[in-house]
């Protein structure tokens, strides 16, 4: 059965999923900031274990690459590009923003960026509204005026409203519908942002 591998280490959290075409067969979720290198390979096996399934059996990876720690991005996409290569197998690429907002809805992400700034994506039914962004929180604030209809996801502390859960692997898996595949493994890197400070 064609299943495909879920990850997304671009910010605290250490996201690994596995699905088939029409369903999450198995997640992994925690905080893990910082510490994503000593546990994404091993909880990749955990998955495929739990699963019963094989690494052959993976005809594609969906992976985040970016916006969001800078050592956090690498790892995600590091594997993803080896798995592909190696498995000889396309590579879905989503932002971390964009995962963060799903496929449904109209959604305001936003990802710490430090220094009183934050990423910033705007989506609509999974799809930019504006290029993704980094931003001080006082402009971030007068941005969001002119959206008053989309829900603000992600680190919303950073606007005094407390964080809501995000099931990553759900919304990657639902954004995996829409997003087609990244036409040039070799040439894929990691969205940093940095250059807007």
């Amino acid at each position: 059965m064609a299943k495909q591998l879920l990850l997304d280490t671009t910010a605290k959290y250490l996201v690994v999923g596995l699905s088939d075409e029409n369903k999450v067969l198995e997640k992994i979720q925690y905080v893990a900031w910082q510490r994503q290198s000593e546990f994404t390979i091993q909880e990749v096996k955990n998955i495929l274990d739990k699963t019963g399934s094989d690494i052959n059996e993976i005809k594609r990876i969906v992976v985040s690459n970016g916006p969001g720690s800078y050592t956090g991005i690498r790892i995600a996409l590091t594997i993803a590009k080896i798995l592909g290569f190696c498995l000889d197998i396309p590579v879905c690429v989503l932002s971390s923003l964009q995962t963060i907002a799903g496929a449904k809805g109209k959604k305001i992400s936003l990802i710490d960026a430090r220094s009183k700034r934050s990423y910033i994506g705007i989506y609509e039914e999974g799809k930019a509204i504006i290029k993704d962004q980094v931003l001080p929180i006082d402009d971030i604030q007068k941005l969001i005026k002119k959206y008053p209809d989309y829900e603000l996801v992600g680190d919303t502390f950073l606007l005094g409203i407390e964080n809501k859960d995000i099931d990553y692997v759900y919304n990657m898996f639902e954004l995996s519908r829409i997003v087609e595949d990244y036409p040039n493994i070799d040439a894929l890197v990691p969205v940093y942002l940095k250059e807007a400070l």
